[in-house]
């Protein structure tokens, strides 16, 4: 039986055949005496050219995907809006550049007041009886008028120490906010933060063994859902959001038994959390502890080494952020529903803030649920995605679901009707990771049929 490279030379001839499996030609041959030519082993360097390479060939598609999300983000940022957290965040950021309080708070105010006039003209531009009018200015002075002597308002002390409490996005977008002003500057860093999540989230599809295709699905899905509509605004959710990507990346490595990196990974983005919004972070925590105890009560094969260091790491911050809340007297969970029911300190407070959140919840969730059967937009991919994670794994499902939770006990805590769509936002993590991961499934059942064969479980 001949060789395969006999079989190739045979078909080629010996010159063609040292061209392509790097042997030598018969002139070679002839020159080192007939001995056969050996070529010098490949060195290090050559390796590590072609790792780099493959590597540069894999990020091709999702860099450009990446180009293409940034582009349509910065054509659409007139569009953005510049809210009263905004107003707050560019403020910290003024403070942090060396403004003092009254400086940054001015130019904060004219942030503020430029993008209310641009919004009413905006809504003029569209207006058939005014859209050939010029521009009214008088949206802008109103907006300074009213607001410059105190600062834009709610402004209790109780209400602006909240965003005190949160100095990690304002500190980051400070040289952005000094360089390109308070808008851009704020919307450049959640613009970078949730580009970033959609790579987390890739690589972590990838992890589990999804397709380059598949994988940059997800990613795709990480851009085009409200994880990007609210992400790339100028507040805080575009860190928080793209940091449970991160989280979900650092918790697939631990359950693939790659402690060292995912609880770098993890540990690091919990850190981020909790300097952007403590809370946040602290919920986010409870739930990943909660799911973490439940693979290793209930799925023999997740109790590992990795599982016990995301239960540890999990329970670990939820333990340290209450203990910093209450040494540093930080704004808690009775303080959270006093601002729901008090609208921000500007109504007194309610007597019987627990009963009223639970009365309010179920107002909330009954017509909530009214909604979604008329246009089931989240509920339906949803529950597509939940069942592809389940049939998957059942611990990842647990990872997924927990940090997509985030955002649903988000919504319980506070359940004001038209904030909503923002507040569980962190819920579409579980759409954009699920439905590759279901297709991915559905790819893997039709081969098995067609070829008779089983493959083994791919993720934790």
């Amino acid at each position: 039986m001949s060789t395969g490279t006999e079989w190739v030379e045979d078909r080629m001839g010996p010159e063609r055949v040292a061209d392509r499996i790097g042997g030598a030609t018969g002139a070679e041959r002839a020159a080192d005496g007939g001995r056969g030519f050996t070529p010098p082993p490949a060195g290090p360097h050559r390796h590590r050219r072609r790792r780099l390479d493959r590597r540069a060939r894999g990020l091709a598609l999702p860099g450009l995907v990446a180009v293409v999300f940034v582009v349509l983000h910065l054509f659409a940022f007139p569009a953005s809006l510049f809210s009263n957290d905004s107003y707050r965040y560019a403020r910290s950021a003024y403070e942090y550049l060396g403004d003092t309080r009254a400086d940054a708070q001015h130019k904060a105010l004219v942030a503020f007041c430029k993008d209310e006039g641009n919004r009413k003209y905006r809504g003029q531009l569209l207006d058939e009886m005014k859209f050939t009018e010029p521009r009214d200015p008088k949206p802008y002075e109103r907006c300074m008028k009213a607001s410059e002597a105190k600062g834009l308002g709610p402004n209790d002390p109780r209400y602006e120490r909240i965003f005190d409490t949160r100095p990690l996005y304002p500190l980051i977008a400070a040289p952005f906010v000094g360089l390109m002003g308070a808008k851009a500057g704020l919307s450049a860093v959640s613009l970078i933060f949730t580009t970033a999540g959609g790579f987390f989230l890739l690589a972590a599809l990838r992890r589990l063994g999804l397709s380059r295709g598949l994988a940059v699905l997800g990613q795709c899905l990480f851009y085009v859902t409200p994880l990007a509509t609210w992400g790339t605004l100028p507040l805080a959710e575009g860190p928080l959001l793209s940091m449970l990507a991160a989280m979900l990346l650092g918790a697939v490595a631990l359950l693939q038994g790659r402690v060292r990196t995912g609880a770098l990974i993890y540990t690091a983005a919990l850190a981020v959390s909790a300097g952007v919004k403590y809370s946040s972070a602290q919920m986010a925590a409870m739930t990943m502890t909660a799911a973490a105890a439940a693979m290793l009560l209930f799925v023999r094969r997740t109790r590992h080494r990795g599982t016990w260091w995301l239960l540890g790491l999990s329970a670990g911050t939820t333990a340290i952020v209450a203990l910093i809340s209450k040494l540093m007297a930080l704004p808690g969970t009775s303080a959270t529903l006093q601002d729901t029911f008090s609208k921000h300190w500007t109504k007194p407070e309610v007597a019987a803030p627990w009963q009223d959140l639970f009365h309010l919840n179920h107002n909330f969730w009954w017509q909530w649920a009214q909604q979604q059967a008329l246009a089931p937009l989240l509920v339906f991919p949803l529950a597509l995605a939940l069942w592809g994670l389940w049939r998957r794994s059942a611990p990842l499902a647990l990872v997924v679901t927990a940090l997509g939770a985030t955002g649903i006990a988000t919504v319980i805590a506070h359940p004001v009707y038209f904030q909503a769509d923002r507040l569980y936002a962190a819920v579409w993590l579980i759409t954009a990771a699920g439905l590759p991961i279901l297709l991915d499934e559905v790819i893997k059942r039709a081969v098995q049929r067609r070829c008779g064969t089983a493959e083994p479980e791919l993720g934790p």
